[in-house]
């Protein structure tokens, strides 16, 4: 639960967006996070946690001490945590709702696929073959 506290206080949701507790990415998080997970309670328990028992503000006062003291493990947190927001059905249908063109994955349906041009995109470098079809 402690990476969700630490989640809703990067995401805490609004404006049509789900709070990170409610899009139910709590246990992929968590294992996306198991790598560093001794490290981010002993930063947790160093800035002033644990989180549970703290209210709002002092969360974030918390979360704010962690960024200034582990840069690096803050960074690494603050990716995978938004990561794997953007990637849970509740936020892609709420990008979806501001009618903006939102893949969660490049996968399946791919980036918009461009024509081949032999002009332009024809190897020029004179290394290996090219077979133009």
């Amino acid at each position: 639960m402690t990476v969700m506290h630490l989640a809703e206080v990067l995401l805490p949701g609004g404006d049509g967006f789900p709070s990170a507790s409610e899009t139910g990415m709590s246990e992929l998080l968590s294992s996306r996070l198991a790598s560093v997970a001794q490290r981010l309670q002993a930063a947790i328990t160093a800035a002033g946690g644990p989180l549970g028992p703290l209210s709002p503000e002092q969360r974030h006062a918390v979360v704010a001490r962690i960024e200034a003291d582990e840069p690096l493990l803050f960074d690494e947190l603050r990716k995978i945590v938004y990561l794997t927001y953007y990637e849970q059905e509740k936020v892609v249908a709420a990008i979806r709702a501001l009618d903006l063109p939102y893949n969660a994955a490049p996968l399946p349906e791919g980036y918009a696929p461009e024509a081949f041009d032999a002009t332009i995109d024809a190897p020029k470098h004179g290394r290996g073959r090219w077979k133009p079809t």
